[in-house]
């Protein structure tokens, strides 16, 4: 009997053990998504290009961004040029938070195109990028004042083996703007379905912004996107595109336009909350 008793007290800890690990893995999977804390998604790559929106933070092979970043100040970042070669250091910012960082678009003759500041929000393992123009400038032209507003990259680490089961909420940010965030994304995937839906709130002029459900497919990359409709209650109908990032589909980050306002769009990003 005590042999027995032995043997149950093992298998036990043993079961006990394994739901441990597998609490542990679902623990680690969900984050807290508004609360900024150090750490997370490292540098802003591949610049020139970008999976979402082509071109990346440079129009052409040949112009550079330059960065301004007062947590550089006295070093030789502080005031930066970046071609589409390099990599933006993101690794000193706080994730769950944004960060504004001016930035001077210049072409292949080094002359001033566009200036403004970059929106960045990023994530553990994925940040979006918006543009919030000042100015844009023809060469031999005065510049012109502009308040335009474009996602210029989404990045990340793409989830390579999605759920294959279960209904996943995600909760976090959207931005139209240096003065327009908000914490009003939600969005659900139903991995087994492989389809997902969700909406924007608390964005100024554009009302509630319905991201309307859509199937996961691969992008031309192989990566898991979703590709849907969105309709914004001020601007319309528009379309909406998001990638899911993270070892466990920890998060998502994408952006949304709309046909009656092409120079307002819409970046958002949240983490699993369940």
């Amino acid at each position: 009997m005590q042999k027995h008793h032995i043997l149950y007290l093992a298998i036990t800890a043993l079961t006990l053990g394994g739901c441990g690990s597998a609490s542990n893995s679902l623990a680690n999977a969900i984050t807290d998504p508004f609360t900024p804390k150090e750490g997370g998604y490292r540098q802003l790559s591949n610049i020139g290009s970008d999976e979402f929106t082509r071109t990346g933070l440079l129009p052409g092979a040949a112009s550079k961004i330059q960065v301004t970043d007062d947590q550089f100040i006295n070093t030789p970042n502080h005031v930066k040029d970046y071609s589409s070669r390099d990599a933006i250091p993101l690794g000193h910012k706080r994730q769950n938070a944004f960060t504004a960082l001016p930035y001077v678009l210049k072409n292949a003759a080094n002359q001033e195109i566009e200036n403004g500041v970059l929106e960045v929000y990023k994530q553990s393992y994925s940040a979006v990028v918006g543009a919030q123009l000042h100015s844009r400038t023809e060469p031999g032209h005065p510049a012109t004042q502009t308040r335009d507003f474009y996602v210029r990259s989404i990045q990340g680490e793409f989830t390579n083996n999605l759920p294959t089961q279960g209904i996943i909420n995600y909760k976090g940010r959207a931005m139209a703007g240096s003065d327009n965030q908000s914490n009003g994304l939600n969005y659900q995937i139903d991995y087994g379905a492989r389809r997902g839906h969700g909406s924007i709130t608390g964005l100024n002029g554009f009302g509630n912004i319905d991201l309307a459900d859509a199937p996961i497919t691969p992008n031309p990359h192989g990566h898991n996107v979703i590709n849907g409709a969105a309709n914004s209650a001020t601007h319309g109908v528009g379309s909406y595109e998001l990638g899911i990032f993270g070892p466990q589909a920890n998060e998502i980050a994408g952006k949304a336009h709309f046909n009656n306002q092409p120079n307002k769009e819409v970046g958002f990003a949240g983490g699993r909350v369940n």
